[in-house]
């Protein structure tokens, strides 16, 4: 026999995470949004021989990642009406 949970449709892969830890969500898009313009800064110095943009795109990256995470601290993200 298997055992039948209400949820027993829904894959046992999926995480999501709680409401309670929206603070460190916040500081992973802004973590998240200092490496990705970071990593696309270091591509443009090296494609144009430079040294400067690197510094010039974090804190275009903090505040990506800022504004992303409040974006979602407003509207909720897409999955949070599902039970886990």
């Amino acid at each position: 026999m298997s055992k039948k949970t209400p949820d027993a449709d829904q894959p046992d892969h999926v995480v999501i995470p709680p409401k309670a830890n929206a603070g460190k969500l916040d500081y992973t898009y802004i973590i998240g949004g200092i490496l990705l313009w970071g990593l696309i800064g270091w591509g443009l110095d090296f494609l144009l021989k430079t040294s400067w943009i690197v510094f010039a795109v974090l804190p275009i990256g903090a505040a990506c990642g800022y504004f992303l995470a409040r974006h979602y601290q407003r509207h909720g993200r897409p999955d949070d009406d599902q039970k886990q």
